[in-house]
């Protein structure tokens, strides 16, 4: 019975810091090094030696579970920060495609068309050139 309380006490304590992110490798450290002593005490035959083996045997699972836990946090923060770089590679591209279309749009509708008739022209080699219209795109 007192196994049964005192696995209910972890279990209550462990629940009740686990929304704490600070808390959560010394709380999984308690609560698995609890956990393990108190089952290697009662394999044992209730020896004191039993419950330290398995309190051992605990900790090192409570590191190796929290060295995965820290390793896939480690992974999705990566992983979002390189989602957040393509967004904003992707904004900067869209940026610049409107702007560059704005910009043909504003040209089209600024452009004036200049008819220019040129004159009959002699060169100093005599050269005769004869008059000529045309037409100048200007902005």
């Amino acid at each position: 019975m007192k196994t049964i309380t005192a696995l209910l006490t972890m279990l209550a304590i462990c629940t009740l810091f686990s929304g704490c992110g600070t808390l959560r490798e010394p709380t999984t450290d308690v609560l698995l090094t609890g956990v393990g002593a108190t089952i290697g005490y009662e394999a044992s035959g209730k020896k004191i030696g039993g419950a330290a083996i398995g309190a051992g045997a605990g900790y090192i699972a409570s590191k190796i579970t929290n060295a995965q836990m820290n390793a896939a946090l480690s992974d999705a923060e990566q992983q979002g920060y390189n989602r957040a770089m393509n967004q904003a590679v992707k904004q900067q591209y869209w940026i610049i495609q409107n702007q560059q279309r704005r910009e043909s749009t504003t040209e089209e509708n600024n452009a004036r068309y200049i008819t220019v008739t040129l004159p009959e022209t002699v060169l100093a080699d005599g050269t005769v050139i004869r008059p000529t219209t045309t037409t100048l795109r200007t902005q």
